[in-house]
């Protein structure tokens, strides 16, 4: 079962080839619905410039991720693969990368 900050394979075929990964957003006492708010995750070298810390980077499988926060999506479960990694030590950079998409600062 994949928790709020694990980051996840993804197994969407339209997808995985710009992002591999998805990291869970949503919280776990929402578990019981059938898809998860996720945010996906693009090589550091792909064409997305990032933007502080709105897009942290994280080390994965030994490449660097930016973590695409403004690339937010519900998906279904069935998309979710193995869980690779959790981000859930670096809990207070996630939200506060959420509070600047959604607040502002």
């Amino acid at each position: 079962m994949s928790l709020q900050f694990d980051i996840c394979t993804n197994l969407n075929p339209n997808t995985r080839g710009l992002y591999p990964y998805l990291l869970i957003l949503q919280h776990d006492v929402v578990a019981a619905l059938a898809t998860r708010v996720v945010a996906p995750l693009t090589r550091a070298t792909c064409t997305v410039l990032p933007i502080g810390r709105l897009h942290p980077t994280v080390a994965l499988a030994g490449d660097t991720y930016l973590v695409v926060m403004h690339e937010l999506a519900s998906v279904p479960m069935t998309v979710l693969g193995p869980v690779q990694a959790s981000l859930k030590s670096r809990r207070d950079e996630m939200v506060a990368a959420l509070d600047l998409l959604f607040v502002g600062f």
